[in-house]
Order: structure tokens, then sequence, then C-alpha cells
């Protein structure tokens, strides 16, 4: 479970961080990615009783959730005006 946690954290971050600084279509995808090696990274740091790195990582989940509302909030919104309107986005 260790090893799991480490990698997946590891892959993710590193995923999502070539997903959003290519800034195509899927970037905003990225921000998933990095909630997922946040949250991974908090479960390892905790696990190996690193308190700085989830202190690090606790941030991150913060950022990673502000990233998240920033790109998608907005398409959700439209998304349900659209819906109630009666027109299909």
């Amino acid at each position: 479970m260790l090893l799991l946690t480490e990698w997946l954290g590891s892959l993710c971050g590193v995923i999502g961080a070539l997903l959003i600084s290519a800034n195509v279509r899927l970037s905003p995808w990225g921000w998933w990615l990095f909630l997922v090696s946040s949250v991974s990274l908090c479960l390892y740091a905790v696990m190996q009783q690193a308190w700085g790195l989830l202190l690090l990582n606790s941030c991150f989940v913060a950022t990673n959730v502000t990233g998240l509302i920033r790109w998608w909030w907005p398409s959700f919104r439209a998304a349900r005006a659209a819906s109630h309107s009666g027109v299909t986005p």
C-alpha cells in the first residue's frame, strides 16, 4: 500500500503537470490528476509520519480544489443554465 500511494501520487503529479503546461483541450483534467496526486501523497505522508510532506500536500489539495473550481465551475454553470432554458450546450 505504501509503494502504491507513493507512485500513484508521483505519476499523477507528473502527468497532471504535463497536461496543464501543454495548454491543450485536455489541460483542465490535469487539475483532477493533481488532486489525486496530493491526496495520495497526503496518505503516504501519514503512513510514513512525514509531517512536513503532509503539510505541503495538504496545501496542494487546497490549491488543486481552487484550480478545479476555476476551470470547471464556469462550464458547469453554463451547462446548468442551458438545461434550465431548454437549450443543449
